[in-house]
């Protein structure tokens, strides 16, 4: 997947999560401020730099994400930190910092950067080593299901949706969230819709779906057909009946069939037993 944007994204929006990741305090988040940097006559560009907004805050932090092997990324790190220091302020403060999904993709040659690699201000992230995110720390959750495998991603993402919104955080703050899980889960399923995740994470009402929305029309329009030869009630019955075998056919679940429609579980268990005329 994708990470340079997603990440930036991330960390732009919560950045406090960048500073605990760093071994500082969501206070100092407050101090930083993000930019992505590029010197378009050299195309180098880093994926993330923040900033101090007062000179005493502390150093800057250059952020590169890598998950993909390369024995040339501490080479381009290298050349980045030049750049950054040449086209900025040569006196500023730094510490690189380097975010891989695991360390086995990280480059094996590391002697010709021990200088860096052994200073303190170069400092690796392996997203797999991290501790296990608890409960409440959606941000850390959402880290690890940028590294999973994506039906792994599923279920953690599955999981998580309902503990963000049952948590105490701020509507827009948990709205944020939800998104990011969403983001991740568009990433690691590029061939499903926006609409098809959101039903699978079940973070709207099913009937504000495409798949709901195409299995209604379609089933309201048979009901119709048929209703004018049974009479209105049983025709909405038909309707009824025909939307659910739609959505049966999209691969809802029989609960969420069950609310949408109004007819009873037992019913729909029925109606995916017995073939269609």
């Amino acid at each position: 997947m994708k990470s340079d944007p997603l990440l930036f994204q991330f960390f732009s929006d919560l950045p406090n999560t960048f500073f605990r990741l760093v071994g500082r305090s969501d206070e100092d988040a407050k101090l930083y401020q993000l930019k992505a940097i590029e010197y378009k006559s050299t195309s180098v560009r880093l994926d993330g730099v923040f900033l101090p907004k007062k000179p005493d805050a502390g150093p800057a932090y250059l952020w590169e994400t890598q998950f993909y092997h390369s024995e040339k990324f501490y080479a381009n790190l290298w050349t980045k930190i030049g750049r950054f220091l040449e086209h900025g302020d040569p006196s500023q403060e730094w510490i690189a910092v380097a975010i891989y999904p695991t360390r086995a993709i990280e480059q094996k040659n590391l002697s010709p950067y021990r200088s860096l690699l052994n200073s303190d201000q170069f400092i690796p992230i392996y997203l797999d080593e991290l501790p296990a995110a608890k409960a409440d720390e959606f941000e850390f959750g959402i880290l690890e299901l940028i590294t999973a495998k994506p039906q792994e991603a599923l279920v953690k993402a599955k999981a998580m949706v309902p503990r963000v919104q049952a948590s105490k955080r701020p509507l827009t703050y948990r709205q944020m969230l939800i998104q990011f899980i969403e983001t991740v889960i568009v990433h690691q399923f590029p061939e499903w819709t926006n609409e098809e995740i959101e039903t699978m994470l079940q973070v709207t009402d099913v009937r504000q779906t495409r798949v709901f929305k195409d299995a209604h029309a379609e089933g309201r329009e048979e009901g119709r057909e048929e209703g004018r030869e049974e009479g209105i009630e049983e025709g909405r019955e038909r309707e009824r009946v025909n939307v659910a075998r739609k959505l049966l056919e999209k691969g809802l679940s029989i609960a969420d069939i069950a609310e949408t429609t109004g007819l009873t579980q037992a019913q729909i268990r029925k109606l995916s037993k017995k073939p269609r005329k």
